[in-house]
């Protein structure tokens, strides 16, 4: 998984869920407007660490680089 891939797996997660930004946000403990930012890739916009904590959260695995795969905890 590369960072690009991160942000799909934040959204995944979430519509899986059938969620709203503003739901799951509430689920792993961030706003929806932080949710929305993981969830849209940006060339060096600063959110690889909370995109590994959004997914750590909703999966309860850990995401270990540097090709951020989720290993099961």
């Amino acid at each position: 998984m590369d960072e690009r891939d991160l942000a799909q797996r934040v959204r995944e997660l979430r519509t899986q869920a059938g969620l709203t930004q503003e739901e799951f946000g509430e689920q792993v403990g961030y706003s929806h407007s932080t949710v929305s930012k993981a969830e849209n890739f940006r060339e060096a916009d600063g959110m690889i660490g909370i995109r590994q904590r959004i997914i750590e959260r909703a999966t309860g695995n850990e995401v270990a680089g540097p090709f951020f795969e989720e290993h099961e905890q």
